[in-house]
């Protein structure tokens, strides 16, 4: 009886404590999807500017010259994640009584939403050169507010905010990394969303929505992030010599932080085939009508947003139990055959190619999701130790701009040397409607797809300090 009775007492405590620890999880899991919700609003405006507004103001606004006034547009874009690591580098040397990064979050996001209220009206008023002087400080601000958020995380669950050691805080590290993830690809979601709804209103009806996520997203992530006071510590004026220093990287040290941006590279360069998707629909799904190529693009993107949405925190737990090597391996894996999908439904009889297209698009948002579930936490565990946190990220922000922007140069290229030559070119217009052979999107899909995530498996090979965190973890199992 004695025995049973302490069997009883004994479940009764492990199911206790299992309650107490579901809850625990629950409340931190609330906690980091809360302080990582600027990326959500990041993503979300990010995604829109380029996939609507940008193309759009550039056409009301430059008249004939549309065309080369949305790529000045998006170079002014990219070009403000340059401002990444220096802004790191200043909110991780601030001192105040609210904490490091908060002060910059709330002052980039204050700017942000002013400079949108300067693009608003320069839309209205159509004044093209004011149009761009507020898209090149919304963007700064944005991502001198961004640069700050990124550091956050570190902040709040590992002492100094360095790289992760103890296999706690690389359990949180995956954890954090899984909402990040999760958070892009809802923001980009609502771009979209954001984009179908206001379809038949003016382009400037959308900054009103950003400027209200922005408030959202601030309000949010400074009242979850409970940062402690630094006004007490003594903070040594950043030199010139640091400033510079911090778009610098020491190889010899900071071996494995390379190879993490590398692979960054490589892997933005292979997602940036998804560009020429417009162009693939009607060259390769054989679709003439312009209503119903939009729609499949829009069905793509919705379908891989969601798949890649879902499946972020479960991968994110994955990268805990298995290791982040064998889960970016995976994700590559999948994204691969993305890619080889796309180069097979040309060869389907034409009433099955939209279905393998669709299938190709499920895979696209698995594996990117899977992927960017890591991504965040890949960097943390190998943060440079020349480096402050925030800084850090701010370099690892370019090497995914850099990968971003050189995919399409290359893309675009490849397309080019790959014109039809039978005549399928619309002169109707006054512009050239160029339209491109199968061969053309073999080789961007090859290209850019394939051998970018074999690059991308290769690099993350070269990872030492993963193999020691996978080494510990094995002991400790």
């Amino acid at each position: 009886m004695e025995g049973s009775a302490l069997a009883k007492d004994t479940a009764d405590l492990k199911q206790t404590y299992k309650t107490c620890e579901d809850k625990v999880t629950s409340h931190q899991n609330r906690s980091w999807a809360q302080i990582t919700l600027f990326q959500l609003v990041y993503s979300m405006i990010n995604t829109g500017m380029a996939l609507c507004i940008l193309p759009q103001e550039a056409d009301r606004l430059n008249a004939g010259t549309g065309s080369v006034w949305v790529g000045i547009y998006l170079g002014v874009s990219g070009a403000t994640q340059l401002i990444c690591p220096l802004a790191g580098k200043l909110s991780d040397r601030h001192a105040s009584e609210f904490g490091r990064r908060r002060p910059f979050i709330v002052g980039g996001t204050v700017a942000t939403i002013l400079s949108f209220s300067l693009l608003r009206e320069a839309s209205k008023s159509v004044w093209p050169m004011t149009y761009v002087f507020a898209l090149l400080i919304a963007q700064l601000s944005l991502n001198f507010a961004f640069a700050a958020q990124c550091g956050l995380p570190a902040d709040l669950y590992s002492p100094g905010g360095r790289s992760s050691k103890v296999q706690e805080e690389r359990d949180t590290a995956g954890r954090v990394s899984a909402f990040v993830a999760m958070h892009s690809f809802l923001g980009s979601l609502f771009a979209v969303m954001v984009i179908l709804v206001t379809e038949k209103m003016e382009v400037y009806v959308q900054y009103d929505c950003y400027m209200l996520m922005l408030m959202v997203g601030c309000s949010v992530v400074c009242m979850a992030a409970q940062e402690e006071s630094t006004a007490n510590e003594l903070r040594e004026p950043i030199t010139l010599r640091e400033v510079v220093s911090s778009f610098m990287l020491d190889i010899s040290k900071d071996f494995d932080f390379f190879w993490v941006c590398v692979g960054r590279v490589f892997y933005y360069v292979s997602t940036s085939a998804s560009v020429f998707l417009l162009y693939y629909i009607r060259d390769m799904v054989e679709v003439s009508d312009p209503t119903e190529i939009r729609s499949k693009l829009a069905t793509l993107i919705i379908v891989a947003q969601l798949v890649g949405a879902g499946v972020s925190v479960p991968a994110g737990d994955a990268s805990n139990a298995f290791g982040r090597k064998p889960v970016i391996y995976t994700a590559c894996a999948i994204m691969s055959t993305t890619f080889l999908l796309y180069v097979a439904a040309p060869l389907m009889p034409i009433d099955y190619r939209w279905y393998l297209v669709l299938c190709s698009g499920l895979c696209y948002g698995l594996g990117s999701g899977i992927y960017l579930s890591v991504d965040y936490a890949l960097a943390l565990d190998c943060l440079p130790v020349g480096k402050t946190t925030a800084e850090a990220f701010g370099l690892w922000g370019i090497a995914g701009f850099v990968g971003s922007t050189a995919g399409p140069l290359v893309g675009g290229f490849m397309l080019s040397t790959n014109l039809k030559e039978d005549g399928t070119v619309d002169q109707t217009g006054p512009n050239e409607d160029a339209h491109y052979t199968y061969m053309g999107y073999m080789t961007v899909m090859l290209g850019l797809g394939v051998f970018m995530n074999a690059f991308v498996i290769l690099a993350t090979n070269f990872i030492q300090e993963l193999v020691e965190a996978a080494f510990e973890m094995g002991n400790c199992a």
